[in-house]
């Protein structure tokens, strides 16, 4: 008999196809899937639609829903069993006697039937083996699914299985799903657009919250919507927490701990971090944040951050609010700052408060006692932000793991505080005094210190004696920075030491013997000459970073970083020049540097043998041939119709690259107009469209940016998006953030077949498929506020299509590749030249304000012959990269090139006649200087 799904199925059937392709049950095997995730996120919703679309094709059925609950009553393994049978064989009066004789009595007669058994919410594994056993007790052909928000017993398993995470609805199902259960209909009304768009995004996702919600508000107006939202806010429904809760209630007390910790005080920040400071409050962290990413509590990014479902964090703030409702200086936990400002002035704090964030939403001056901290003797994580404490601090409590306190007021911490518990000193943009702070308080467990820009440290004293467990030590910013303690460069567990921007930074430590050293920046030190020693091997660093510094030449001993992946070299006033002993760093990947080459060198040609580099050097997708005019994207250069005016030229080149896949994107950005010849397909219309073969072929897109009818000379950025459309279906391609450009640019992207293939290759259908590619300026922003829009004045592509041999039609132009509505929504502000961090879905390319991005030219060759890139603006000096930022997947004022199975874009000789003329056309009159970008 089918079960009853859901009131709206919303959602289920797209999960219940993919789960169904993994089950596949027309093979003659015994197939278990086991389907995970957080609690109120569909898993058994999903679970009876699939029993229903299925069940029909076994010989006997059976759901056994809430088996963790249902185990832990008494008897319960005995009822699901006999429950079991009776779905299965339909004798009621079955009774199996204790829990090993049901076990026994399923095995001997279920072992000859093709089943389907459906176990919801299972969480311990004997409540598996005592109902199913193994896959070898039922006949082939069986099924069986598991549903359990502990994905951990399913690795656990003995027996072979697949498993698939339950997620939560996208946008478009979220919505329709909340209209239904709200409005009996799938979309909002009008008057209730704004409220509607709070839910969706108080919910995010997740079906039990969108259900229930939906519910509620249902036949409510709009003054009770508000007042029910606010409520949401501040306290959950209580049978959304009910469901969520179940998980923490699982956890053991430790384990409870670290995920009210994360959740209110440690969500988004770096895994290691918390795992180093939870570990000193003896919480077992590394298994417990385990634990959590295994009930889907928490989750960890490929950034290795933790995350978390927003109604999970909710639900855990819920949690520490009930430990005193009415009097917040007895909770356990001080994150919101109305509790927290209550609890200050009045001096209600007490022994219980564990964590405790003093964080304004705008700056704020509050007047409190020296002294008040003094009652919460337990505290172990003070944050504060925002907030100007007049007068003294005389106390902090000697249990400390994490003061965090950006413009810390005072030179240096209360004399009578004992620091040998704390684990993270952050104190960036203080009046911090490192000789004062440190003269009579050690640190003996101090692992993390953030000074960034603090501007009254003039040097770094010795550390060995205070803090000699230190492994990370960020002095970023610290313009008046001078000398650097000689004994800083023995410290044996430093890992990441930034020095950035240090203007003034001349004394560096004569030697550098850190065992752990990983991460060095120097970037910008521009007083730095020289670099230290390196006596010993130091086989753990990774990063070096000394682009901006004086130095000039490296000391002989840099062949002991014999670890060192990427290096980064060179300045604006004076060219970088690698050592002889390079060829020995066989890890060395990736390199931005400045180098002089002899003016009658032909760069494209003999840049690896010039450079003496390894044989393994990533360089435009080589692999073995250091010879770089025989790779792909090299030929995507040459194929670009470069004037011979055009020398040098100013040009950004980025390679989209992951590390777990070769398949490789290429984006150039030119100064320029006119879409060179090679690309077959041309046209001023905001879309252009062709035909090709039974597999996607390798192509090459051209977008032609046009600031003619701009009359003010303003700066601008733009989101472009591309959607591609084949036989109907449209997908999105790619979108891509352009910043601060001034002239006409030209855009090339080229993408392999393997690529294409694996993203569209599904909506191939025959011999003969139609493609069709759009464009449009979704958002843009000018600096000055002007009003008139970028627009895309041409589209090309270079194809192997399978079109008729004639060109394509050219329409006239129009305004359509700009949103129409939009007004200069303002973008996120300019890049660094080295990017921490890239969050977004929309990749940024070309068009940068930082550096000079530079191609040398050869007007024998069709007027360029060169393959590297520079960064320099006197003409003479080259910048040579095989790759650039290490922190982002795609460059934005750098070079991110490495090996991949890369793409042939053909021959221009073979191409349609073109509809283009490239000849005489010049943005950029020789008498002048084109702008920066």
């Amino acid at each position: 008999m089918p079960l009853v799904v859901a009131k709206y199925p919303v959602g289920i059937n797209s999960r219940v196809e993919a789960i169904t392709l993994h089950l596949d049950i027309g093979s003659n095997d015994v197939r278990m899937i086991g389907m995970y995730g957080p609690g109120g996120v569909g898993k058994t919703t999903i679970a009876k639609a699939i029993y229903n679309r299925i069940f029909d094709h076994f010989e006997g059925s059976s759901f056994l829903e809430n088996v963790k609950d249902k185990s832990g009553a008494i008897n319960g393994i005995i009822q699901l069993q006999e429950a079991l049978l009776f779905e299965i064989l339909g004798d009621g009066q079955l009774k199996v006697g204790s829990e090993s004789k049901g076990t026994s009595v399923i095995k001997n007669r279920l072992r000859n039937k093709r089943i389907l058994v459906i176990l919801d919410d299972v969480d311990k594994l004997d409540q598996i083996e005592r109902l199913i056993g193994g896959c070898d007790w039922f006949a082939l052909g069986s099924r069986i699914i598991i549903t359990t928000r502990n994905k951990h017993l399913l690795h656990s398993l003995r027996i072979g299985h697949s498993t698939y995470e339950v997620k939560e609805l996208d946008g478009h199902e979220a919505l329709e799903l909340f209209s239904m259960h709200a409005f009996q209909r799938n979309k909002p009304e009008e008057d209730y657009l704004e409220l509607t768009d709070q839910v969706i995004c108080y919910a995010k996702g997740l079906p039990l919250a969108l259900s229930i919600i939906g519910a509620d508000l249902c036949g409510r107006n709009e003054m009770q919507w508000k007042s029910a939202l606010d409520k949401y806010k501040k306290i959950p429904d209580k049978d959304i927490q009910k469901i969520l809760q179940i998980s923490y209630q699982g956890l053991d007390e430790t384990e409870q701990d670290i995920f009210l910790d994360i959740a209110c005080f440690f969500k988004g920040h770096y895994k290691e971090y918390v795992v180093d400071i939870l570990n000193g409050c003896n919480l077992y962290p590394i298994i417990g944040i385990q634990k959590l990413t295994d009930k889907c509590l928490v989750t960890v990014d490929r950034s290795n951050k933790l995350w978390m479902h927003d109604l999970l964090q909710q639900m855990g703030k819920e949690i520490v609010r009930q430990e005193s409702p009415q009097m917040p200086g007895k909770r356990s936990r001080l994150w919101c700052y109305e509790d927290v400002v209550e609890v200050l002035m009045e001096n209600t704090g007490s022994e219980n408060i564990r964590g405790m964030m003093i964080c304004s939403p705008e700056p704020e001056e509050m007047q409190l006692e020296a002294k008040f901290l003094e009652k919460m003797k337990n505290l172990k994580f003070l944050m504060v932000d925002n907030i100007d404490i007049c007068g003294g601090i005389e106390y902090l409590p000697n249990g400390l793991r994490l003061l965090d306190w950006p413009g810390f007021p005072l030179s240096s911490l209360p004399s009578n505080f004992r620091a040998q518990n704390l684990i993270a000193l952050n104190m960036p943009q203080s009046q911090v005094i490192l000789d004062k702070l440190l003269e009579k308080i050690r640190f003996k467990s101090l692992t993390y210190m953030n000074f960034h820009s603090c501007h009254y440290i003039r040097k770094l004293p010795d550390l060995n004696k205070t803090t000699p467990n230190i492994k990370e030590l960020n002095l970023r910013g610290c313009k008046n920075l001078m000398e650097v303690h000689e004994s800083i460069g023995q410290l044996d567990k430093l890992e990441k030491w930034d020095l950035t921007d240090c203007i003034e930074l001349q004394i560096l430590p004569s030697c550098l013997t850190m065992k752990s050293l990983k991460h060095l920046s120097l970037y910008r030190c521009t007083k730095v000459e020289k670099f230290p020693n390196m006596p010993q091997e130091m086989e753990g660093l990774k990063y070096l970073n000394l682009c901006g510094t004086a130095i000039k030449v490296l000391p002989p001993s840099f062949a002991n970083l014999i670890g060192l992946h990427q290096l980064f070299l060179g300045s604006d006033f004076h060219s970088g020049h690698l050592p002889s002993s390079i060829y020995k760093l066989q890890h060395l990947c990736e390199i931005y540097l400045y180098v002089k080459f002899p003016k009658d060198v032909e760069i494209g040609r003999q840049f690896g043998r010039i450079l003496e580099l390894p044989p393994n050097m990533r360089c435009l997708g080589v692999k073995e041939d250091i010879l770089m005019d025989s790779q792909p994207s090299i030929r995507l250069l040459h194929q670009i119709d470069f004037p011979c005016w055009l020398s040098p030229s100013e040009f950004s080149v980025a390679e989209n690259y992951d590390e777990d896949d070769t398949r490789c994107e290429y984006e150039i950005v030119v100064p320029r107009y006119e879409i060179p010849k090679w690309f077959n397909h041309q046209s001023v219309e905001s879309s252009i469209s062709f035909w090709i073969g039974p597999e996607f072929p390798t192509f090459a897109l051209c977008l032609a940016f046009c600031l003619d009818q701009l009359t003010d000379k303003d700066t601008y950025s733009c989101v472009c998006v591309f959607h591609i459309s084949i036989n109907g279906h449209k997908r999105l391609l790619l979108q891509r953030l352009f910043r601060d450009f001034q002239y006409d640019h030209l855009w090339f992207y080229g993408a392999p077949h393997s690529l294409l293939q694996q993203k569209f290759g599904d909506l191939i259908q025959s011999d003969r498929n139609h493609v069709e590619i759009s464009s449009k300026i979704s958002h843009w922003t000018s600096k000055t506020g002007g009003k008139i829009a970028p627009t895309i004045e041409r589209l090309g592509v270079h194809v192997e299509c399978i079109c008729r041999p004639k060109s394509s039609v050219i329409i006239p132009k129009n305004g359509e590749n700009v949103d129409d509505g939009f007004d200069n929504t303002v973008l996120s502000p300019s890049l660094p030249l080295f990017p921490t961090s890239n969050d977004s879905n929309i990749h940024h390319g070309g068009f940068n304000n930082v550096e000079v991005l530079r191609l040398s030219t050869d007007t024998s060759n069709n007027g360029f012959d060169s393959s590297l890139i520079g960064i320099h603006n006197d003409g003479s000096d080259l910048c040579v990269s095989s790759v650039a930022s290490p922190f982002s997947r795609i460059g934005y004022n750098d070079l991110k090139v490495v090996d991949g199975d890369g793409f042939d874009l053909g021959s221009p000789s073979v191409v349609h006649p073109s509809v283009n003329s490239d000849s005489g056309f010049n943005p950029y009159p020789p008498s002048k200087k084109s702008r920066t970008l």
